[in-house]
């Protein structure tokens, strides 16, 4: 049978392409052979201090070749990773490592701070790991890497078994622990790399996405299994991002959100960089426009394909993908606003509050299923049995389908704004007020009102050197949107509270002004 697991595709490439460049990471060329050696040695240790097939490994770090060895090193002894966001602080460190019940704790001394006041706490954690040098009670991972046995960890790992534990839930506030085993992320990797045209191995790949996050990680295995060169970028820098994309010439790049590209578009000496050899460009985890697909375009001369996609951490970061052409602008702008069609080994369906599959055209929740969905909610049955039913995996987003088959994200369900008895879609609103020639981005919320129940409210952040009022902004959308679509308020903020792939966090958003409204 192949070897249907993570820890087989740096195998696979470095039997391959031996000395051909895996990773790049602050200026560091680290080849497949290289890579794969360093991380049997890690796993060989791992193995040597106690750590099973089956045990949880949390571990917090910035983006870098050290967790992609610890990740892959994981993979190959059968344990389960359990990546955290470098932004939490110390409480939340100690809820998610105890909700999945880890036996061991690994982390950058970067973060020293962080974990100094919880790293005694843990309830389940056995074992403590530091990237450095060994404290006491702490084994040093640096040390660990260092061991002489880089032989092929002997432990037999089926499809069928847990691979990582991805904690999100990141713009809703609630964090769910999504169970994704090696046959899940295995038909991730290979649905990415077939409908992103990242098959290898002369694709150069860069992400800003964390590691810890689905859309960075899953760009790695795609690049590791593609045997591809993959540039890690461990804080998003435009500066750095384009002096890499120039020397590494980088062929496929994902930034993420969309609107963070116009931290590219506006560095004044732009012009000055070599990008030609960038020929795919991907975004996703917020709303697009015409006019940012164009600077896409623009900016990225030789650049073949700009793709944007819908999917979510329970269905493997799949759902739809779609290329957005020049052409298309041109001729079919209203596709602008799809997120196209379903990726392979993926089945959709969009269906109301009973489950049953609506018409063409009319707005639903959308349901997923295929062989790269979650197994549920690890130690939490209720959300599990929520969220899937008869195979299908209830997304909590609302969508409708065109005639042709595309469909189009219309807001998350419990995003809906209920004004005066109409639904109004949040992502409806900001789609209208993205294409205004000065904002760079927005949200749109529901708050609290006597008459209405509740009210529009738009939070925007303008272009750099753009002014313009919230009179102006409801004029526009007047001519755009039905009356009762239009923004009753609007408030103008210089950044938003996002998550860690991006995101902007509305109910952070709706703490804050609901007070203002009640």
């Amino acid at each position: 049978m192949y070897p249907i697991n993570i820890g087989y595709l740096l195998k696979l490439n470095a039997n391959r392409y031996p000395e051909k460049t895996a990773l790049v990471y602050n200026g560091l060329h680290v080849s497949y052979n290289e890579l794969n050696k360093r991380v049997n040695a890690l796993a060989n240790s791992l193995i040597n201090i106690g750590i099973r097939k089956g045990d949880r490994i949390a571990y917090l770090f910035h983006s870098g070749n050290q967790i992609a060895e610890l990740y892959y090193a994981i993979q190959k002894i059968g344990a389960v990773a359990v990546p955290l966001n470098h932004r939490l602080v110390g409480v939340e460190i100690k809820y998610l490592a105890d909700s999945a019940e880890c036996k061991v704790f690994v982390y950058s001394d970067q973060f020293e701070e962080q974990v100094k006041e919880i790293k005694h706490e843990f309830k389940t954690v056995k074992i403590l790991i530091r990237s450095g040098g060994s404290a006491e009670g702490e084994y040093s991972l640096q040390e660990l890497a260092s061991n002489s046995n880089s032989d092929e960890p002997n432990v037999e790992i089926l499809p069928d078994d847990l691979c990582r534990i991805q904690f999100t839930g990141g713009t809703t506030g609630r964090s769910k622990g999504v169970m994704r085993t090696h046959f899940a992320d295995f038909f991730q990797t290979v649905s990415i790399t077939i409908s992103g045209g990242l098959g290898g191995p002369d694709q150069v790949m860069l992400t800003q996405s964390p590691l810890c996050h689905q859309a960075g990680l899953s760009w790695m295995n795609v690049a590791i299994g593609a045997g591809n060169t993959f540039i890690i970028c461990d804080i998003f820098n435009p500066v750095s991002i384009l002096e890499q994309i120039q020397t590494e010439r980088a062929t496929a790049i994902m930034l993420l959100p969309p609107s963070i590209y116009y931290k590219i578009f506006e560095l004044p000496n732009l012009k000055e960089y070599d990008l030609t050899s960038v020929k795919i460009v991907q975004s996703s985890a917020g709303g697009t426009s015409p006019e940012i697909i164009c600077k896409m375009y623009e900016t990225f001369p030789n650049c073949t394909a700009v793709r944007y996609g819908y999917g979510l951490t329970e269905t493997g970061g799949l759902g739809t993908n779609y290329v957005i052409s020049q052409e298309l602008l041109q001729n079919h702008p209203e596709r602008a606003k799809t997120v196209g069609k379903e990726m392979p080994f993926v089945e959709l369906k969009i269906v109301d509050e009973n489950s049953k599959e609506v018409g063409v055209g009319e707005v639903g929740e959308c349901i997923a299923r295929g062989p790269s969905m979650m197994n549920g909610y690890y130690n939490q049955p209720e959300l599990t049995a929520g969220a899937i039913k008869d195979g299908w995996v209830y997304t909590g987003d609302m969508l409708k389908k065109d005639e042709d088959g595309y469909y189009y994200l219309m807001d998350r369900k419990k995003d809906m704004i209920k004004s005066g008895g109409e639904n109004v879609f949040a992502q409806e609103v900001e789609g209208v007020i993205r294409n205004h020639p000065a904002v760079q981005d927005c949200a749109v919320i529901g708050v609290p009102d006597q008459k209405f129940g509740e009210a529009v409210m738009a939070v925007i952040k303008l272009k750099t050197a753009h002014d313009v009022t919230s009179e102006e902004i409801q004029e526009y959308c007047k001519t755009k949107l039905s009356s009762y679509k239009k923004p009753r308020y609007v408030e103008f903020v210089d950044s938003f509270p996002v998550d860690q792939a991006g995101k902007i966090q509305k109910f952070k958003l709706r703490e804050k002004y609901k007070v203002l409204f009640n």
